[in-house]
Parts: structure tokens; C-alpha cells; sequence
């Protein structure tokens, strides 16, 4: 009986394991001080710096990168897209001089397979805006490449270069001169 129930236990583990679900993170809350800076451009640089560092990706500006602005309170497909910028109207909440244009929410998507997914309706609150949501921009991303690694294999190289250098000096040694001479004339 045991048996049964272990293996039945490995198996909803190893099932549960290999569904790829969608992880989705809130990372960064920024106010703005006019509703004209809600653009493509703005939302860009701003997810880019809140996004630096914190996350193997770095998001993608094309240029044409998808906006919605009707439809917000249904799931939006995130796949393919690694970051989310939402913005939400001025509230009532947060400090009227500093959210005259509303606030942004940054999101990280961490896997980019078909990912539905049904933002806030209303903004964070407290030092920010808790206002209706009125756009979802959506970018691509790349993956950063890993700096540790790269100097790793750099040196394994070199260390490689070096170890062949000195085999090559130790065996033109070895084929050159009275070494090989006294080793047949013994």
C-alpha cells in the first residue's frame, strides 16, 4: 500500500513540476507628474531602469510594441512579452502635486509562454494613485548575458592556450637536439 501512495505522490509531483505555469511579478510603482507622459517612449525607459538588474531579461523597444486601451478588464495574452508597464488614472489617493498624470506599474513576466492574465482594475493606493487602469503596454525581452560565466570560459581559454603553449615548447624540446641523441645512443 505504501508503494501505491509514494508512487502516486512522485506522480502528481513530477505533473505539477512539469506545468509551466505563468509567474507574474510587480516590481515597481512610479507616479507621474502629467497624463502626457503615459507614452510608449516614457513607459520604455522607465520599466527599463526600474528592470535593471533585478531580472535575467532587459526589455525591448521596437517601436511598435503592443498598447491596449479598451477590453482591460479581460485577461491579455502575455506571451512572448517579458515586461508590462499599466497605467492607472489620478485617484484620490497619493500627493495630488506629484500624480497629476496617474502612475505606472511595472511588471515582469517570467515565462513567456500563453500567459492570460487580468491586471488590477484600480492602481496600488497609498503614495500612489489608486485611479482606474487606462492602458497596458506590453514589451519583448532578451536575456543578459551572465558576466560571471563569460569570465569563466574567458579563462578556462586561456588556461587552455597557456597548457597547449607549453606543450608545444616542451615537445620541440624533446624533438630537437642531444636529448634525442643520448636518449638512442643509451
Amino acid at each position: 500500500m505504501k508503494i501505491f501512495i509514494y508512487t502516486a505522490v512522485g506522480l502528481l509531483a513530477a505533473l505539477s513540476l512539469s506545468a509551466r505555469a505563468c509567474t507574474i511579478l510587480e516590481f515597481g510603482t512610479e507616479n507621474l507628474l502629467s497624463p502626457d507622459q503615459n507614452t510608449l517612449e516614457i513607459n520604455f525607459h522607465e520599466v527599463k531602469a526600474f528592470a535593471a538588474t533585478r531580472f535575467p531579461t532587459e526589455p525591448i523597444f521596437t517601436g511598435s510594441d503592443p498598447r491596449f486601451e479598451t477590453d482591460l478588464n479581460v485577461p491579455i495574452d502575455l506571451a512572448g512579452f517579458g515586461y508590462a508597464v499599466v497605467h492607472y488614472a489620478p485617484g484620490t489617493s497619493g500627493n495630488p502635486t506629484f500624480n497629476q498624470g496617474g502612475s505606472l506599474d511595472f511588471y515582469f513576466v517570467g515565462d513567456p509562454s500563453s500567459c492570460p492574465f487580468t491586471f488590477p482594475q484600480t492602481g496600488p493606493g497609498g503614495r500612489f494613485s489608486n485611479g482606474r487602469i487606462t492602458s497596458v503596454t506590453l514589451f519583448t525581452s532578451v536575456l543578459i548575458p551572465d558576466g560571471g560565466s563569460t569570465v569563466m570560459l574567458s579563462t578556462i581559454a586561456l588556461c587552455g592556450l597557456a597548457m597547449l603553449r607549453c606543450f608545444v615548447k616542451r615537445q620541440k624540446r624533446i624533438d630537437s637536439g642531444p636529448y634525442v641523441l643520448s636518449n638512442l645512443a643509451s
